[in-house]
């Protein structure tokens, strides 16, 4: 099975919402940014919006689900990250985002060593990567001997590698990149009663509250970047 059938099932709902999130990580300015798996593009529409960028570069795989806003973007590559060999300038990007894409890769480590060129001296990577390490996946493997596959989330079946927060922070630093930061989504818009009874009563005890974590957002920098610039 190709990587593109992998998501022949998926909504467009998969692709198209604002990563706020991520937003929220970039300041106002004149930036360059580059979204690996931009999906719609939604998010980098918004942050030229907000003033946070002057220049939008999307690659995405699933060109059905970006062909509306490929005007709306400055440069648009349909691929997969893993085959294609873009022509930018080495240190052109102040900003490169990996939203909920790299757990989807063969070699992970390889593409961040191969974008990270692209990113200038200061410049930083943003990744989003699931926690295998959530309860709910532990409590399952523990109790009923379940790692079941779903449509989307923390086991998505068209995700090819699963990191812990150490094992993150590990892949970031065989591609020579340093992490300068880790945030913790815990997923609070849908949690159940149980999930915030979990929530409140673990994150007392838990030290950095891992188990409790759905996802992590990392801003990593290229190592002696203040060496390159």
């Amino acid at each position: 099975m190709s990587k593109n059938e992998l998501y022949h099932d998926k909504g467009n709902s998969y692709f198209s919402s604002i990563r706020w999130d991520v937003i929220s990580l970039i300041p106002g300015g004149d930036h360059r940014i580059l979204e690996v798996g931009c999906g719609t593009g939604d998010t980098l529409i918004k942050l030229r919006e907000l003033n946070k960028a002057r220049e939008i570069v999307g690659i995405e795989l699933n060109y059905d689900s970006l062909q509306d806003n490929c005007n709306r973007l400055d440069t648009v590559l349909v691929g997969d990250v893993e085959e294609l060999d873009p022509a930018f300038e080495e240190g052109h990007f102040d900003y490169i985002i990996f939203a909920d894409v790299l757990e989807h890769l063969v070699n992970p480590p390889a593409i961040l060593r191969r974008y990270s060129r692209y990113l200038r001296g200061t410049g930083s990577i943003i990744a989003s990567i699931p926690n295998v390490k959530n309860y709910r996946v532990l409590l399952d493997l523990i109790l009923y001997d379940k790692f079941e596959y779903a449509d989307a989330g923390i086991l998505d079946r068209s995700h090819l590698r699963f990191f812990t927060r150490r094992e993150m922070c590990r892949l970031f630093d065989q591609a020579g990149l340093d992490v300068v930061s880790v945030q913790s989504k815990f997923g609070s818009g849908h949690l159940g009663n149980l999930d915030r009874h979990l929530n409140y009563t673990l994150g007392k005890y838990l030290p950095g509250k891992s188990f409790l974590t759905v996802q992590y957002l990392i801003t990593a920098t290229r190592r002696n970047a203040e060496a390159s610039l």
